[in-house]
C-alpha cells in the first residue's frame, strides 16, 4: 500500500513522540553521560510490538490507541514547555487561567494527531518498521539538551531528515520539539497560531483550538509539509 503524504506525516509524528516518549525510562542515570540516541531505537520497537500485538483491535476501537499514548506518551512530555514554546511572546502575556487552557489544549491536539497515526496508518507503520536509520550522535557527557538525528526512508527510495529535540528536566530526557528536514514542528505552529492571534485575539485561538478538539479534528500546519511535496511531488490529504 502507497503512503499518501499525509500518512507519511502521520507516520513519522507517531515514531518520534513514542521514541522521545521513553528517554525517561531507559536512560538510568542521564545527569553522568547518558546519550539518549541508543534507547530510542528501543522506544520505537517498543511501539511496533504495541502495534503489532492490537493491531485489529486498535482499529475498532480508539481507546486502546489512547492507553498506548497514556503508557508511552503523555508522562514523558513536557506539554506546558512545547505550548511555551509555540506561543512564543504571547506566553507573557497570558493569564494563569488562559495558560492552563492552553496546555490541556495543546495536550489534547497532540495526542490526538498521535492516536489518529496509529488507527488510521498502524499498517503502514509496522510495514515501515526498518526504514529508520541513525546518525553519530554530538551527545557529549554533561549536555542537558540533546538532537537525536535519524534518517527516514519514504516511498520511491527518497529519505527525510528527522531530529528528535531532547532536553534534561530532573534527570529524565523529554521532548521540547522535533525537526524535519530543518523544519520545526513547534515553530511552524507557532507561525500558524501568531497570525490567529493577531487577527482575533489569544482567547480567540484558545477558543478555536477547544472547538477543533472538540469536534476531534486532526491537522498539521500546511507548511510543515512542504520538505515531503520536495521529495515525493504529492500534496497533502
Amino acid at each position: 500500500m502507497k503512503i499518501t503524504l499525509h500518512a507519511t506525516w502521520m507516520f513519522l509524528t507517531t515514531l518520534l513522540f513514542a521514541g522521545s516518549a521513553s528517554l525517561a525510562q531507559a536512560v538510568a542515570a542521564p545527569e553522568t553521560g547518558g546519550d539518549p540516541q541508543p534507547v530510542i531505537a528501543e522506544a520505537i520497537d517498543e511501539l511496533i510490538r504495541e502495534l503489532e500485538q492490537n493491531r485489529d483491535k486498535i482499529k475498532e476501537d480508539d481507546a486502546i490507541a489512547y492507553r498506548i499514548s497514556d503508557e508511552l506518551i503523555a508522562p514523558h512530555i513536557d506539554f506546558e514547555r512545547i505550548t511555551r514554546l509555540v506561543i512564543g511572546k504571547y506566553w507573557r502575556r497570558a493569564s494563569e487561567e488562559q495558560r492552563r487552557r492552553l496546555v490541556k489544549e495543546m495536550k489534547t491536539l497532540l495526542i490526538r494527531s498521535y492516536v489518529a497515526a496509529m488507527t488510521s496508518y498502524a499498517d503502514e507503520i509496522i510495514a515501515h518498521k526498518d526504514s529508520i536509520s541513525y546518525q553519530p550522535s554530538r551527545y557529549k557527557p554533561g549536555d542537558r539538551k540533546a538532537s537525536v538525528r535519524t534518517t527516514i526512508t519514504i516511498d520511491n527510495g527518497q529519505s527525510v531528515e528527522v531530529q528528535y529535540q531532547v532536553y534534561l528536566n530532573n534527570g529524565e530526557w523529554k521532548i521540547y520539539d522535533i525537526r524535519i528536514e530543518g523544519i520545526s514542528l513547534a515553530i511552524t505552529y507557532r507561525t500558524s497560531f501568531g497570525e490567529t492571534i493577531k487577527r482575533e485575539g489569544l482567547e480567540s485561538l484558545i477558543e478555536q483550538l477547544a472547538e477543533r478538539n472538540r469536534k476531534g479534528e486532526v491537522e498539521l500546519p500546511a507548511t510543515v509539509a512542504q520538505p515531503f511535496k520536495n521529495k515525493t511531488g504529492a500534496a497533502a490529504r
